[in-house]
């Protein structure tokens, strides 16, 4: 039993890391984004080029590279419960 809440609590503290990594990397997406828009906004693209930034948004690779470290770590996870 002791063994299964040391566990828990280990578990606990890896989540709340990895809570604390994604509202980091949250809060830099945003800055990012308030970046984009108002480059945006200035009205120095074309509204092609808008557009296409606009397009091109959901496939950034900023966000994956961002989150790609925390995979690894959440299938060893995984793995290591009973």
């Amino acid at each position: 039993m002791d063994e299964s809440l040391a566990e828990m609590q280990d578990q606990d503290q890896r989540l709340l890391l990895t809570l604390r990594h994604l509202r980091s990397v949250l809060e830099e997406l945003r800055a990012e984004s308030v970046h984009w828009e108002d480059a945006r906004s200035s009205g120095g693209t074309s509204p092609i080029r808008a557009r296409a930034g606009s397009e091109g948004r959901g496939r950034q690779p900023f966000p994956s590279r961002g989150l790609a470290h925390l995979l690894p770590g959440v299938d060893s996870r995984r793995s290591s419960l009973p």
